[in-house]
């Protein structure tokens, strides 16, 4: 509105209800929401129109997980919230946590499938620095933030919404906090009501059970974390809230593993980005977890007899 942009055809042109924009309970895709924020930019001419709308959020507009954000009783308590729920509650490809004596630290990227999330990234970025600064204060400064986007051309908006520590065109997104501020507590902070917003955010994630659907489930969750080949059976099963031995039967079952499994929605994956999108070889590798474009090469001549250029070109 504040730009003159109607956002009701936008919407329906993306196959989104924008009613659900104003529904607490209400879910979207990523990719939609995604392509919605970079549409705008475009129309609007605004580089920043994702960082912006941080704005207008309204404190607990993201849910369960916002409140939980917004009543963390100290600062690490907060990354530690991060840690146990962000990955759940978002589609991201790769999410690691580190907290240790040094600082506390969390990097992820989103689903590979998602081709342009700059102004998403701007977005996420500034809504989790906003619910930073009610608890750090003028010490908002000493968090560092890495950025997958490139650097904007106007960086007002963003040392005004960020910190003055901003790197950009980073390979993924990332917020570091030094151990000195682990120990600030949280004006607004609620112990109370962060444990049931804790309680709450588990329910999110989906329960393991005898269901035909748990083969899709550890589809999904092998998704999610495609860009990071160290993920194992370990984090599968505390994903589903189950011992490794249970989950290697399942899998057994299903007459597969988790290393078939991953290679076969890489290869999904792969095949999409090479007839979807124009992201080089490189791109897609780095996106489905391979170190080097060689071996991402040598798994498409296993799995279409060609190479990426060849198969991409055979696809058109």
């Amino acid at each position: 509105m504040q730009y003159g942009l109607d956002i009701a055809p936008i919407c329906d042109a993306l196959d989104i209800d924008h009613a659900e924009f104003s529904n607490l309970t209400g879910r979207i895709s990523l990719d939609r929401l995604c392509r919605l924020l970079e549409t705008c930019a475009l129309l609007t001419k605004d580089e920043a129109f994702g960082l912006k709308c941080v704005d207008y959020f309204k404190p607990g507009a993201t849910g369960p997980y916002g409140f939980g954000l917004i009543s963390a009783p100290t600062a690490l308590d907060f990354f530690r919230f991060m840690a146990e729920h962000n990955a759940y509650v978002s589609e991201k490809s790769y999410y690691r946590v580190t907290i240790d004596a040094a600082s506390a630290e969390v990097v992820w990227t989103f689903s590979p499938l998602i081709v342009k999330h700059d102004q998403f990234v701007d977005l996420n970025m500034a809504l989790t620095t906003a619910r930073l600064r009610s608890i750090l204060g003028p010490a908002i400064d000493a968090l560092e933030i890495g950025m997958e986007r490139q650097k904007p051309a106007n960086l007002a908006p963003y040392r005004e919404r960020l910190t003055r520590h901003v790197q950009y065109a980073r390979k993924v997104n990332s917020l570091r906090l030094p151990a000195d501020y682990f120990g600030i507590a949280n004006p607004k902070g609620d112990k109370r009501l962060f444990q049931l917003m804790d309680l709450q955010c588990r329910t999110l994630r989906p329960e393991a059970s005898g269901r035909s659907e748990f083969s899709d489930d550890l589809r999904e969750f092998v998704l999610q974390n495609i860009a990071d080949s160290g993920v194992g059976l370990a984090e599968a099963a505390k994903y589903f809230h189950i011992s490794e031995r249970t989950l290697q039967r399942r899998l057994a079952e299903a007459g597969t593993n988790l290393a078939d499994l991953r290679d076969d929605v890489r290869r999904e994956l792969a095949a999409r980005l090479l007839k979807e999108t124009d992201l080089s070889a490189a791109e897609i590798a780095t996106r489905l977890g391979y170190s080097q474009p060689s071996a991402f090469t040598r798994s498409t001549m296993r799995w279409f007899g060609a190479s990426p250029r060849a198969y991409r070109r055979n696809a058109g």
